[in-house]
């Protein structure tokens, strides 16, 4: 049977209004998507900042451990190559300089005549990776305990924010940083507990 051109255009008539074609997104959909996004981006940021904050305190860990043994390494090689006979810990000038034989230590360049076994550490002292300057100065500090070192910088009044770097108990040959976690203000940190 031949179908007349009548029929094939009722025909396409009925195929467009019965299945009508959809072209772009409804309002609700694009709104779904962005709010989506933004949620995963929110996520994202929070577990970035997580992170940060722990190679922040892994890399003063690692720091403190290192210069903890470097200074009990040169306090025994005090004793050993220069003939010192008490226990104190090397002065604040030799850890400053980064060199035994530096300041006031009894150390000469004679006992110890390798430059890499007068130094603290190899190249120079680490930086603390809190406080705003991320410094690796040393400050000479009496503070003792773990909430004076917690709350107050190196000489024991508040801690501001330009506080930054290490303190050093000359007496007992204890280092700790010197910032509050993220502020490097004095609303308390645990870098001195590492």
């Amino acid at each position: 049977m031949i179908k007349s051109n009548q029929d094939f255009t009722k025909n396409a008539v009925l195929n467009v209004t019965m299945n009508p074609r959809r072209s772009g997104f409804t309002l609700i959909e694009i709104l779904m998507v962005i709010l989506l996004i933004a949620v995963l981006a929110l996520m994202g940021i929070t577990q970035f900042q997580n992170y940060s904050t722990d190679a922040k305190d892994a890399t003063t860990k690692s720091n403190l451990q290192v210069l903890r043994r470097a200074i009990a390494v040169q306090n025994a090689q005090m004793r050993l190559r220069c003939n010192v006979t008490t226990s104190n810990p090397p002065p604040i000038a030799n850890i400053v300089a980064n060199d035994i034989t530096t300041g006031a230590s009894p150390c000469t360049t004679t006992q110890v005549s390798n430059r890499q076994d007068r130094a603290f550490v190899a190249g120079d002292i680490p930086s603390n990776p809190w406080g705003s300057a991320q410094s690796n100065t040393v400050v000479a500090s009496t503070l003792s305990t773990s909430a004076q070192k917690a709350t107050g910088n190196c000489g024991g009044t508040a801690r501001g924010a330009s506080d930054d770097g290490w303190c050093y108990n000359t007496t007992t040959g204890d280092i700790w940083a010197n910032s509050a976690h993220n502020t490097g203000g004095s609303t308390g940190g645990t870098e001195n507990s590492f």
